[in-house]
């Protein structure tokens, strides 16, 4: 019997099948990230999705919050209760009104500030931005309580400074203009100095070339604001936009309860604190339940819009 042995003309091919891990071993592989996430995962369905399935379920019921009383089906008429309440369209104008100062002092000073104490040296804009910061790490609470006594109309030191002026006594917080006014202001002393230092980080990744080039093409400082700065500091500024567009009531919320409690007749409610109103004051929880589905919804369809402003007019220098 003849035997053909390989020669160096006939390689030898050897084919190794590799070896799959046991089905233990993948399972917990695949399972590895989902651990990881598991904490945030069931604070995220405790905390948001849980009280939202709960408010949907709420606003086909009427009930007052009492264990001891039972919860009555009434269907969609919550809903239409809501929409036919005159509150309800004079909280959403009044939050119009606190969307447009927010977007005003949460965006547009910030970036004028911004621009500003880009000019001066390193440790004067430190000194500077500071400053401004200095309200954002003031209580809510503890803000409300120095402006009352600020506003106050007998003795307070806004009055006081408005007199050298020629200025009367104003009833700040008691009047519908001026409380919304007041309102607004606090809020934006507030937020001013987040705003201004997410501006201040934008324009540190702006490539100092392009303000070379523009000076070199004999562009004056607004060109170079208007057409270098502005447009490569746009993804920070619909961020901010968007920010204080969903964000605003929230904002306010503290302030509200604590120096108008939704006053004078109602001129400084907002849709949150019409909520708290009807949910804690009033435990027309049905009502109040089906006032929050209508607003998720409505600031969910603002939220996607925000967020196609933000891929449509967004601008990367790369």
């Amino acid at each position: 019997m003849l035997v053909e042995l390989p020669t160096a003309a006939t390689p030898v091919v050897v084919a190794h099948k590799a070896a799959r891990p046991a089905w233990p071993r993948r399972l917990l592989d695949a399972a590895t990230p989902v651990l990881y996430l598991l904490p945030a995962l069931a604070g995220l369905v405790l905390w948001v999705y849980k009280p939202l399935i709960q408010t949907f379920q709420y606003s086909f019921y009427k009930w007052d919050l009492l264990p001891t009383n039972p919860r009555v089906f009434v269907g969609w008429s919550n809903y239409h209760r809501v929409l036919t309440l005159p509150q309800l369209w004079s909280a959403l104008r009044t939050t119009g009104i606190y969307i447009v100062g927010m977007l005003v002092l949460a965006v547009l000073v910030p970036l004028v500030l911004a621009v500003l104490t880009q000019q001066v040296g390193p440790r004067a804009r430190s000194v500077y931005r500071t400053l401004v910061f200095v309200p954002v790490l003031v209580a809510p609470v503890v803000a409300a309580t120095m402006w009352s006594f600020m506003l106050a109309p007998n003795g307070g030191i806004v009055g006081q400074v408005l007199s050298w002026f020629g200025v009367g006594q104003v009833n700040w917080l008691q009047e519908p203009g001026t409380a919304r006014l007041s309102i607004v202001l606090i809020s934006g002393w507030k937020l001013v100095g987040v705003s201004l230092l997410v501006v201040s980080a934008g324009l540190a990744a702006i490539s100092s070339d392009y303000y070379e080039a523009a000076e070199i093409d004999g562009a004056t400082r607004w060109q170079t604001f208007r057409e270098v700065t502005v447009p490569l500091l746009s993804p920070t500024l619909l961020f901010l936009v968007m920010t204080s567009v969903l964000l605003s009531s929230q904002i306010v919320f503290p302030l509200l309860n604590s120096l108008t409690q939704g006053g004078p007749a109602g001129a400084t409610t907002d849709i949150y604190y019409f909520l708290y109103q009807y949910g804690f004051s009033s435990f027309d929880v049905g009502l109040a339940s089906a006032a929050a589905v209508l607003f998720f919804i409505l600031f969910g369809l603002v939220a996607l819009g925000c967020v196609k402003l933000l891929d449509r007019f967004s601008f990367y220098d790369n």
